[in-house]
Order: C-alpha cells, then structure tokens, then sequence
C-alpha cells in the first residue's frame, strides 16, 4: 500500500461517462470552469486533515493520500459533485450511505482506529496531530509538597 495523488481518472471508476460529463458541466456560472478540480482538491485536504489528527501518523509528501482511503475519499468527492445540482437522482440512498460511511472511515482514522500505512517520503511540514496535556494531581505541586494549606 502506498499514497496516492487522486485524479479524476480515480473518480471515473466510481461514475459512468455521461454522468461524469454532466457533473462537471452543468450548472456552471458565466466563466466557471469545470469544479472537479476544486472538489478533488478539497476532498484530498479533508482527508489529509482526518490523518494529521491521529498523532501516529506521518502526512506523504504533496497532495497524497493513503491509498487505503481511496474509496472514501471517491465516495466523497461524487457526493460532493451530486451536491452542487439539484437533481435527486445523483444522490440515491446507495450514494447517500457511501458518503456517511466515508466519513465514518475518517473519523475512525482520526482517532487512530483505523490504521494506515505510513509514507515512503513524508511531507517536510506536518501537521500537528492529537493533543496532548499532563496531568498533575490536584493539591499538590509538580515537586510532590502539599498545597492543601496555601
């Protein structure tokens, strides 16, 4: 397994040719371009955001993702193109639930429950994952003498 930079060829997998073609052409405003690189780019950094929250994990380098997260990201970006017209046929039930488990998915990495496979090549700037505190018992100071009388 490894990370991967999310074409639309990745996304034709998950939608026919002429569904595709309308998606990207429809609806668009005087001088819009096609909005599937937009909605490719925006997915990718959902999902890299998802990853960067599991302090475990390192980012690939450039746009990547896990490839392990390839469907989820796809599931993702055809619901968001589906969303952007108000035709109730592209969003059926089956899409509808793809979506919700995609999401899921990320959520579950982001907590470090669904693992993944580290990069070859990390990004130089990670991201800051997790969080982390110290607990310090209540009443006393970090050298262990009572505070209780302060």
């Amino acid at each position: 397994m490894s990370w991967i930079a999310l074409t639309e060829t990745n996304v034709r997998t998950k939608l026919s040719g002429p569904e595709l073609s309308a998606l990207k052409t429809a609806a668009l405003a005087s001088g819009q371009t096609d909005p599937l690189p937009d909605i490719i780019s925006q997915i990718v950094k959902e999902v890299r955001g998802y990853v960067a929250a599991c302090a475990r994990n390192k980012l690939g380098d450039g746009a990547t993702i896990p490839d392990e997260l390839e469907g989820a990201a796809i599931s993702r970006i055809r619901f968001e193109l589906a969303t952007r017209l108000p035709i109730a046929s592209l969003l059926t039930e089956d899409r509808r639930t793809a979506n919700a488990n995609a999401l899921s998915l990320l959520r579950d990495v982001a907590v470090c429950r669904f693992l993944i496979v580290q990069p070859v090549t990390a990004a130089a700037d990670q991201a800051a994952g997790g969080t982390s505190a110290e607990l310090v018992s209540e009443g006393r100071d970090l050298a262990g003498s009572d505070l209780a009388g302060v």
